[in-house]
C-alpha cells in the first residue's frame, strides 16, 4: 500500500514540504470527491465489486462475500443473501467513508520564512559487514499450489 501511495504522489515528492503537503491534500480532496460521487450513483445494498464476488466459497471464508452454496441455502429459506455479507461491503459504509469533506486551508498563514529554508537529507551510515544479496529462487523451489474446491 505504501508503494501505491508513493507512486500516486510521485509528482509532489520532489517539491518543498509545504508545496508537497498542499499537492497531496488537493489530490486527496479530488479522490474523495470522485469516490463520493461514485458512491452516490449506486442503488444496491452492496458495492458493485462485492456484488460480483458473490460466487466463490473460498472467497466467502476469506473476505465475507457469500458463495453460491450459501446463497442457495439462504434463498431456500426465502431470505436476502446481501444481508449476510459483511457490513464493510455495503454501499452505505462506502458512502460513509467518503462523506466527510476536507476543510480548506486558510490563506493568511505566515509561511514566508519557511519557504526559504533548505532541508538537508539525514545522514546515512553503512552497516558493517558484507551487504546481503537476495538470491534468485529457481523454478524447482517454488511450491506447487492447487486450486481449492468447495465440497
Amino acid at each position: 500500500m505504501a508503494e501505491s501511495f508513493n507512486a500516486w504522489i510521485l509528482s509532489a515528492q520532489e517539491k518543498r514540504i509545504i508545496t508537497m503537503c498542499e499537492e497531496i491534500r488537493v489530490q486527496l480532496m479530488t479522490r474523495f470527491e470522485e469516490k463520493r460521487e461514485l458512491g452516490n450513483t449506486w442503488s444496491g445494498m452492496l458495492v458493485p465489486k462485492a456484488q460480483e464476488l458473490l460466487d466463490n466459497c473460498r472467497k466467502w471464508q476469506l473476505n465475507g462475500i457469500l458463495c453460491t452454496h450459501a446463497i442457495a441455502a439462504i434463498n431456500h429459506m426465502h431470505l436476502d443473501p446481501t444481508v449476510y455479507c459483511l457490513k464493510f461491503f455495503t454501499a452505505e459504509y462506502f458512502k460513509r467513508a467518503f462523506e466527510t469533506p476536507f476543510t480548506p486551508v486558510l490563506n493568511d498563514i505566515e509561511l514566508t520564512g519557511i519557504y526559504n529554508r533548505t532541508v538537508l537529507l539525514p545522514r546515512t551510515t553503512n552497516l558493517p559487514g558484507r551487504p546481503k544479496n537476495q538470491r534468485r529462487i529457481s523454478e524447482m523451489e517454488h511450491p506447487i499450489t492447487r486450486p481449492l474446491k468447495c465440497k
